[in-house]
């Protein structure tokens, strides 16, 4: 622990002296050769790193002074088309839409089932009364009737899981039909 510390308290103080030397230069090309000059890679890096610190921020308050002497930007016209009217955020969902809760449905179905059966590899096979097949991947067990009510959930990489809201087992299933 006090290692850490020193160390972390010996790069902070080589860091604020490092910090200063671009600051010092009057040009960047200058600041560029002081930056040569350093022996120590890591302080060279720092150094090469607040150059373009700097430089960003200076290049930042210019464009915004640019920005500000131009004519104002007018807004792109809207289109009647819904598809397009659709598409476009309102002003209130800006920067939320990707906070919006997923449709529930779209990622998961209940459905009843009406057979149960297995492949010569003991994988369970099942059919739903909306006639869906749906085939096991995984080799766990799984207790399963006619009749039960079970869902089938959208996982990550179209992955899909068969489960039940009366226990927490799911197993892995692949659609067949």
């Amino acid at each position: 622990m006090k290692k850490s510390l020193c160390l972390l308290t010996t790069l902070l103080v080589s860091s604020g002296s490092l910090l200063s030397l671009p600051l010092q230069a009057s040009t960047l090309a200058e600041a560029l050769a002081e930056c040569r000059q350093q022996q120590n890679a890591l302080k060279r890096l720092v150094c090469y790193d607040e150059i373009e610190l700097t430089a960003t921020a200076s290049t930042a308050s210019s464009d915004a002074v640019q920005a500000h002497s131009q004519a104002p930007v007018r807004p792109a016209p809207v289109s009647n088309n819904p598809a397009t009217a659709k598409a476009a955020p309102t002003t209130s969902d800006f920067g939320l839409e990707h906070k919006k809760p997923a449709d529930k449905n779209a990622d998961e179905m209940y459905m009843t089932v009406a057979k149960v059966s297995y492949s010569p590899r003991k994988e369970l096979i099942v059919e739903f009364e909306n006639g869906q097949v749906w085939r096991q991947n995984d080799s766990s067990y799984y207790d399963i009737n006619v009749g039960e009510r079970h869902y089938i959930k959208r996982g990550i990489f179209n992955s899909f899981t068969l489960g039940n809201d009366d226990n927490n087992r799911t197993i892995k299933v692949r659609r067949v039909e």
